[in-house]
């Protein structure tokens, strides 16, 4: 190229300035050209904008119907469409892997809500699809190596102990085993589902006239029954704040009495007394004179009052000393 013709780059910058220099000359003309025009303008603007919307509902029809002419094919050649899949598979293992976590971030939710349908609808099949995955990924080698730390594991050891020491208590104050289980999330869902489903029905004429014809007056038994049940619970509430009181008041008192009777019991060839729960018990007994109903809060009527006795020996832990 001769130095008589101009480069591409000479040519663009002489415009670039000329096209300054005219807009310099000319500050007010597209504010004028704008006002002078701006109904027209609008009206473009709405047309491009229609325009641009009829594309974009085309192109998600025509992608729709891909997508249907897809799964129509794939739904009546089940083989050749999971032949087409594992050859691209093999030939594109990265790319496939990558296509699986796109579509699983993409319909995270979607997913989630699936599989929590699922399971709710039927816990124990979702409960032994779990376990069967976890059979395969251990013939697989795939089983987990996470372990529990050291500090972990003394938690683990710390509840199970205070659990067992709490089934001793309880079984040692005449009380019943706790009564609660172990329920899995699906279980939950599922009869979470079940109950909104049933109180969320609309009851009929019908229905409200039939639960209506049910209602019998509470038998007199019953309402004596848990009329004696209210006062007893609040004889005891009143016991058990004047036995705080009380052993707050006099607890060194309490213990060395206990403990003096502690020695001598242990020189005469018995057993010495609990030196956690015994000082609540006597205070437990003061706090009871004068109620008609000091039997509701002996240390076995029930397990609010027999908390109140083991509170510092949950605190503690077990006394090894005995």
């Amino acid at each position: 190229m001769s130095d008589a013709q101009p480069s591409d780059d000479d040519r663009a910058a002489r415009l670039a300035a000329q096209r300054k220099a005219w807009n310099d000359a000319h500050p007010t003309y597209y504010a004028d050209y704008r006002d002078r025009n701006r109904d027209e303008i609008r009206r473009k603007n709405r047309e491009y904008m229609r325009e641009q919307a009829q594309r974009e509902r085309e192109e998600k029809e025509r992608r729709q119907k891909g997508i249907d002419r897809a799964k129509a094919w794939a739904k009546e050649h089940p083989e050749e469409r999971q032949q087409a899949r594992e050859r691209y598979k093999q030939k594109h293992p990265e790319a496939y892997k990558q296509a699986q976590r796109d579509y699983y971030y993409r319909n995270r939710e979607a997913i989630a809500e699936r599989r929590r349908a699922r399971e709710a609808a039927d816990p124990d099949k979702a409960n032994e699809a779990r376990h069967r995955a976890v059979d395969r990924a251990r013939e697989a080698g795939r089983d987990s190596t996470w372990s529990p730390t050291p500090d972990q594991r003394a938690t683990y050891r710390e509840r199970e102990n205070e659990a067992r020491r709490m089934a001793r208590r309880r079984a040692h104050a005449g009380l019943p085993e706790s009564q609660l289980h172990r329920v899995h999330a699906a279980e939950r869902r599922h009869n979470d589902a079940a109950a909104e489903a049933f109180f969320a029905q609309k009851r009929t004429g019908e229905d409200i006239a039939r639960i209506r014809d049910q209602d019998e007056p509470t038998p007199p038994e019953l309402v004596h029954a848990l009329q004696e049940r209210s006062e007893n619970r609040r004889v005891v509430r009143e016991i058990l704040a004047v036995a705080e009181e009380y052993f707050a008041d006099h607890e060194v008192e309490l213990r060395a009495r206990v403990a003096e009777v502690s020695r001598a019991r242990f020189r005469g060839g018995m057993l010495p007394l609990d030196v956690y729960t015994e000082p609540r018990r006597h205070a437990l007994e003061f706090a009871s004179r004068g109620y008609l109903r000091a039997s509701v809060a002996s240390p076995t009527s029930s397990l609010t009052v027999f908390r109140w006795l083991t509170t510092e020996r949950a605190q503690r832990g077990p006394d090894i000393s005995l």
